[in-house]
């Protein structure tokens, strides 16, 4: 088992979740629309000098890259401010309203004044080249189990355009997401462990959720982590979605530092670039056959860069990834590696050769349009360069195996500068409280419902409707409530082949449950039946309950019928018998009779 303190794991979590209103800074409805666009608009994107003077690292290592961008624009979901065509509009102080609530429970300390910030962004994620952010509160804190954990910033600001395609010298991008109201929570670099990353994150998840106020779904809710070890370097890992992921993610960033610090002392030498077309040209991999291929020495790296930093990725594989993130460049191999991919020892040895390696030497080559080839091996150099400091400060992508990938060098204060087109906002002093998921799983426990059945309720989308009806529907069990709402999609799916079923047409249903007018054993097939295409009359009157004399009357019929079958055989023949159309309790009351 890994000792955390020792390793001086440190981690901290960036809560990105978005909020249940219309845009942060126009009146466009927040959802994420997929059908055909109404409009296509294409722009370029600079970065330019924040408030520093100077131009942010990471804008700049974008801007690189030489993109153009579509965007896809939709008539009543988007509107000339997601264009960058028209200044902002007022902040939208429903939003506000809820960051606010959140910031009380989380005992931060909000603001005097809240001032717009404009971020710096060009990846193509924002029109404008820019997101805009507002800091509301600081100097939070949340209970865990290893101990209080600070929350640094509670702030509210805008989701980005959302990714459709990539491609090597554009991207497209849906305009629908973009604005949709975000908060966001970051804590303080006081996570110990990865269990206590994903306990952290968790708790949080169920504070903003009990706000009611918040999206649910995949996409609505983003996990960022920050990571170092002792001697390492703080990596900001975006976009973990999946709960379940993020101590995984932690996990495995740690033992990717410590395997890099592992290789300060390697001091690579790094050979000029070699055009090795001509042998690429004979060799019958597909991977060479492209219009230009380069390679550079590896001086002494024979068997490092082949190295595992992970289970599962090598060395080898980073440099790719700076190569093909940089420069947009593919078909980087390396020596460690081959022969493979059509590749042969007699390619290898002809390319080693040539590029004067001797027997501790390995080689790394690209394959790709000439420019991008040049590029990608001057990035690989530049990472290759990073071995002797270790750990690069840099941001990576979450994967879904736990690993991570390179987005781009870590961003700095030059990103940001003030916005020009709002006015600050003084918050209310009037803040709406927040009863937390915890607390009404207590309360839902108070009417018979297990502890277990009611967390399960209160971190299900299904919480609001069950607190409607349970009121309304006074003769229905709360656990039979609870249970029918969380298992029947599952159920009708299971037992009826039915796919997707109205909300309305459940709570029909439970309806005639109160009314008496059918048993509990029927109402997931009068749902079956609703859900098929039956009114809600003809499946009803399908399983139309016996009076109490009809039943008795049934259930002297099947005594006699069946005069010789044990009494336990006798209850299971009634109850196939009268499936739907009695109560089961009742059914075995008069049979014992």
């Amino acid at each position: 088992m890994t000792d955390w303190k020792k390793l001086g794991l440190k981690a901290g979590l960036e809560i990105h979740q978005q909020l249940n209103t219309h845009k942060l800074f126009c009146l466009c409805p927040s959802e994420i629309r997929d059908d055909e666009p109404d409009l296509v608009v294409r722009r370029r994107l600079r970065a330019s000098a924040g408030e520093t003077g100077e131009i942010d690292v990471a804008a700049a290592h974008e801007q690189q890259k030489q993109k153009y961008y579509e965007y896809q624009g939709y008539h009543g979901s988007t509107c000339l401010i997601e264009l960058d065509e028209e200044p902002i509009h007022e902040m939208n102080n429903e939003a506000l309203s809820v960051v606010l609530s959140v910031a009380k429970v989380l005992q931060s300390d909000v603001v005097d004044l809240i001032e717009v910030m404009r971020k710096t962004v060009v990846d193509g994620s924002n029109t404008s080249g820019f997101q805009r952010t507002c800091l509301v509160a600081r100097n939070g804190k949340v209970p865990s189990s290893e101990g209080d954990v600070g929350i640094e910033t509670v702030c509210l600001e805008e989701d980005s355009a959302k990714i459709e395609t990539r491609d090597i010298d554009h991207d497209t991008y849906n305009l629908t997401r973009l604005g949709i109201p975000l908060i966001e929570i970051a804590t303080a670099p006081d996570i110990k462990t990865p269990q206590h990353a994903k306990e952290v994150a968790e708790y949080l998840g169920m504070i903003l959720r009990s706000t009611g106020r918040v999206k649910r779904g995949l996409g609505t809710i983003r996990q960022d982590l920050n990571v170092s070890i002792t001697g390492g370097q703080r990596v900001e890992i975006k976009g973990a979605q999946d709960l379940r992921m993020i101590a995984k993610l932690v996990e495995l960033e740690a033992m990717r530092q410590q395997s890099l610090l592992g290789l300060v002392d390697v001091n690579p030498k790094i050979g000029e670039k070699v055009d090795i077309s001509d042998i690429a040209q004979k060799s019958e991999s597909k991977l060479l056959q492209k219009p230009y291929v380069a390679a550079v020495k590896l001086v002494g790296m024979k068997g490092i860069v082949g190295k595992e930093l992970i289970p599962g990725r090598r060395l080898g594989k980073e440099l790719s990834e700076y190569a093909r993130v940089v420069a947009g460049a593919g078909g980087a191999v390396h020596t460690d590696e081959l022969p493979a991919y059509g590749i042969t020892q007699e390619d290898v040895d002809a390319i080693s050769a040539k590029l004067g390696c001797g027997e501790k030497d390995a080689f790394i080559l690209v394959s790709d349009e000439k420019d991008k080839v040049l590029r990608g091996l001057d990035a690989i150099a530049m990472r290759i360069g990073m071995l002797k400091d270790g750990v690069p400060k840099e941001v990576r992508k979450a994967n879904q195996d736990g690993s991570s990938s390179f987005l781009r060098p870590m961003p700095g204060a030059a990103r940001m500068y003030p916005e020009t087109d709002t006015v600050s906002v003084v918050p209310s002093k009037n803040v709406e409280e927040v009863v937390l998921l915890t607390e009404k799983a207590k309360g839902l426990q108070e009417l018979g419902i297990s502890a277990d059945l009611a967390t399960q309720l209160t971190k299900s989308h299904k919480l609001e409707q069950f607190q409607e009806l349970s009121a309304n529907l006074t003769n229905v069990d709360a656990v039979f409530l609870a249970n029918t709402l969380l298992t029947v999609e599952k159920e009708l799916r299971k037992r009826y082949g039915v796919e997707t079923v109205k909300k309305s047409a459940v709570e029909d249903v439970l309806r005639l449950l109160n009314d008496s007018k059918i048993s509990k054993e029927a109402a997931i097939e009068v749902i079956a039946l609703v859900a098929k295409g039956k009114s809600l009359d003809d499946a009803a009157s399908q399983f139309k309950l016996l009076s109490d004399e009809e039943l008795a009357a049934e259930i002297e019929r099947i005594k006699k019928a069946h005069k010789n079958l044990p009494a336990n055989a006798l209850i299971g023949r009634a109850m196939a018998e009268l499936r739907g159309r009695a109560d089961g309790k009742k059914i075995v009351e008069l049979l014992k009779k």
